[in-house]
């Protein structure tokens, strides 16, 4: 199998160390393409976001190695762009000519106090999200998270969809909603079905098993299955933030693909996005 990895973050955003240290991981793994997609600048205050006098050097470093590596590696530059409605979305970065992009749904409100609310930073902070911007109501949530993501791939249609259920992150031992009840099953299935008539990707994504926050990959193995069945494609990230683990949980990510019945993902390389064989 041609392994890739289009999901990395490196020090110009929150990974750890510099973006060289991440291929030569790569190339010590065998890997076939490698992509940095570090979180795109965004107009608030964050912990992770790359600051926007960043993204030049960050752009500049990106193409530097693209050439000093292209003998050695496929390499490509991206960025993994948020999408808050009205506010940011992907055509923004258009004139940077990305070699392709990841659309990620992050920040889903505002509280009175002006901070952010990013979804994801832990389970209290989620927990204060739930109950000050969503009355406490689980299936109000979880609605307009999968909206957000349906808005995101039907007006700017990124070429992946990052961590699509990262909306269970801290939902370990069903301590928010029961992924296996019939509303949160309903909410999943139409917002798959809207994505279906877009050139989306969904990738499936090992952070939060590499993690220990789920013992299931983004997407789950019974949405897996629902992809299967409307054939939308995939492809596998790591969603990488250190140079150990370019890699991580890939080879599991493709068990569990045959194992459904998937035989080949998606790749980029000179002929554009394409499927290749898993065996």
């Amino acid at each position: 199998m041609k392994w890739t990895n289009y999901h990395s973050h490196t020090h110009f955003s929150d990974g750890k160390g510099a973006p060289e240290l991440y291929i030569v991981s790569a190339l010590e793994k065998g890997m076939y393409a490698y992509g940095f997609s570090c979180h795109s600048p965004v107009p608030f205050e964050t912990g992770w976001n790359m600051k926007f006098e960043k993204l030049k050097d960050y752009l500049f470093e990106i193409n530097r190695l693209k050439n000093n590596y292209k003998d050695s590696i496929k390499l490509y530059l991206s960025l993994e762009i948020d999408y808050v409605k009205d506010l940011i979305a992907i055509d923004q970065f258009q004139k940077y000519k990305l070699d392709y992009t990841i659309g990620a749904v992050h920040f889903l409100g505002f509280f009175e106090d002006g901070q952010v609310w990013d979804f994801d930073r832990s389970s209290a902070w989620f927990r204060r999200g739930l109950l000050e911007l969503f009355d406490n109501d689980i299936r109000k949530l979880v609605q307009f998270y999968y909206q957000q993501v349906v808005d995101m791939a039907i007006n700017y249609s990124p070429n992946l969809i990052a961590h699509f259920d990262l909306i269970k992150k801290y939902n370990s031992n069903n301590a928010f909603f029961d992924e296996s009840e019939a509303w949160y099953k309903e909410i999943v299935f139409s917002c798959l079905e809207q994505l279906v008539k877009t050139d989306c990707i969904l990738e499936v994504n090992t952070r939060g098993v590499l993690k220990k926050l789920n013992t299931e990959f983004y997407p789950s193995n019974f949405i897996l299955k629902r992809c299967k069945e409307l054939k939308i494609p995939l492809c596998l990230s790591a969603d990488t933030h250190n140079p150990t683990d370019v890699m991580a949980y890939l080879p599991e990510a493709r068990i569990v693909l045959k194992e459904i019945g998937y035989k080949e993902v998606y790749i980029l390389d000179e002929n554009g996005w394409n499927p290749t064989p898993i065996d």
